[in-house]
């Protein structure tokens, strides 16, 4: 073989061995590109496996809660119907506001004394336009059946006061003096309405975070 028939088999070989070693370099490219990709198809699999099963789990949550909610809605109202006929029946008997004691004067009176000819405006008389006073200007009291009736509609159970409950609403254990007066429930009455308008602002501040969406 002459000098020139060597030259072109050595020019041949190289030339095959670089396109050897090109193919060799764009298989082994190619084959980590397509490892990388499948790690990351495997990846994205995975996190929208996870998305799924996330938000599996939070509907999940959402329906006991709705469910649980449920049953308390259905157990108050079952409560306050419990409470309603036998409150319905209580005020056709007792009455809920009790008027004041009248002081019996005749015992103050000193023994002898002449009575006036014509009595003068009372010492205890109430102002006019008091609503919680009387001519003898005692304060007008709750009798229990007024303070049980209260009590349980706040609380949506039956809440016994003193004898007066559920279990007995017999004028005898209802009608007796609680210790109260009007401008006492009145009191309360304010503490409790501003008390729930708090609770209604509390409520609507969350509804309005849970469903607002944020701009886009």
């Amino acid at each position: 073989m002459n000098l020139t028939a060597r030259l072109w088999l050595g020019l041949f070989a190289g030339v095959v061995m670089a396109l050897l070693l090109a193919a060799a370099g764009f298989a082994l490219h190619g084959a980590g590109r397509m490892q990388e990709r499948a790690l990351w198809q495997q990846k994205e699999v995975q996190r929208a496996t996870q998305l799924a099963q996330d938000l599996q789990a939070e509907y999940e949550r959402g329906r006991a809660a709705s469910a649980q909610y449920q049953l308390g809605a259905s157990a108050l109202q079952a409560r306050y119907l419990s409470l309603e006929g036998p409150t319905h029946d209580l005020r056709q008997r007792v009455s809920l506001v009790l008027p004041p004691a009248v002081p019996d004067r005749r015992a103050q009176r000193p023994a002898g004394a002449a009575p006036s000819a014509a009595p003068g405006p009372h010492a205890d008389a109430a102002p006019p336009g008091d609503t919680q006073h009387d001519a003898v200007g005692g304060p007008h009291r709750l009798s229990l059946a007024a303070v049980w009736l209260w009590n349980s509609a706040l609380a949506g159970t039956d809440v016994p006061a003193g004898a007066c409950g559920l279990a007995d609403t017999s004028s005898e254990a209802c009608a007796a003096d609680a210790g109260l007066t009007v401008d006492d429930a009145w009191t309360n009455h304010d503490i409790n309405a501003r008390s729930c308008a708090a609770d209604r602002l509390r409520h609507r501040a969350l509804i309005e975070f849970l469903t607002e969406r944020p701009a886009p």
